[in-house]
């Protein structure tokens, strides 16, 4: 068979299935979740909430023009691998509102990183989607490739209410809950802070050959710090990363072999950090040598090795 129409077939094989997962739902009564009509990133309408209806249509923004929506924050977002956003506004009958915001970024750890930029660490955490947070009058949460703010205006004495119920609805819609990062559980546990992990995902530590890492706050014996890995696509891809750092600090050696460094840098000043296969692990703003090398042989222990 010629190779471009069994291609076609193929994708035309797949669309019928497809399809008839859709009507399958549709015939049963089942409420259908967002992924199962995510085709090239098109989803289905907003939930239906009873007591409140769609002001207007749904504003959907690119990477083109999501600057018009968010002017003056879309630089981060795109950061982030930024693919997609759709908006709902629901109104009910007392002139209360409520603005749903589906941010859709091009991998799970990318919208956990977006997520991890703007999430408070002293707010209300909830158990929606992967992590949600609430506030006052808005509440958050990341599940899979897509970072979700939930808003509410002019709903007082129902916020308590009124914002877990649309949250929970979209997360419905959208599917499987998914988990954050598992990297993130090779951090560890002792003198961390809670909800402090970040992901980075471009110029990690300022250097633009340091593509991503993670990062989480801690504190130990009246010592603030941050631990640090970045995990490389593998060994060689760790190895041409240190090449490329190690004379930004002066260190010009020819030789780059596994294990311990310990250096000087320009904008961090003395770092202590480990390489081994796909990882790289250290310590910022950490001067007390003990401490570093017990937290350091800490994060050893934790990381995936496969």
């Amino acid at each position: 068979m010629n190779k471009k129409k069994g291609g076609e077939m193929s994708h035309k094989f797949s669309f019928f299935i497809l399809l008839f997962i859709i009507l399958v739902y549709l015939t049963a009564g089942i409420e259908t979740p967002l992924w199962a009509f995510s085709i090239e990133g098109k989803i289905p309408p907003f939930p239906e909430i009873s007591g409140w209806k769609q002001s207007g249509a749904v504003q959907i923004f690119s990477l083109r023009n999501l600057y018009e929506y968010m002017d003056g924050g879309a630089e981060l977002y795109l950061k982030y691998d930024f693919q997609e956003l759709k908006v709902a506004e629901y109104q009910n009958d007392k002139k209360a509102s409520v603005t749903v915001e589906i941010y859709r970024h091009r991998t799970p750890t990318h919208a956990f990183g977006i997520y991890s930029q703007e999430r408070l660490t002293n707010a209300k955490y909830l158990n929606i989607g992967a992590q949600g947070y609430r506030g006052e009058e808005f509440l958050n949460f990341v599940m899979g490739n897509y970072y979700v703010k939930v808003n509410s205006f002019n709903t007082e004495p129902e916020n308590q209410e009124v914002l877990p119920i649309f949250a929970n609805r979209v997360a419905e819609k959208l599917g499987e809950k998914g988990s954050l990062p598992s990297i993130l559980s090779s951090f560890p546990q002792e003198g961390r802070k809670e909800n402090s992990e970040k992901f980075i995902a471009k110029n990690f530590l300022g250097y633009s050959f340091l593509h991503s890492g993670f990062t989480a706050d801690y504190e130990a014996s009246g010592k603030k710090f941050q631990l640090f890995v970045i995990e490389g696509a593998d060994q060689n891809d760790c190895r041409n990363m240190i090449q490329e750092y190690l004379p930004r600090t002066g260190d010009l050696r020819k030789r780059i072999e596994e294990g311990r460094f310990l250096l000087k840098d320009p904008y961090h000043g003395e770092m202590e950090f480990y390489w081994k296969g796909d990882y790289i692990w250290g310590a910022l703003n950490l001067g007390e040598p003990t401490i570093r090398s017990k937290y350091l042989k800490l994060f050893e222990e934790r990381l995936p090795w496969y």
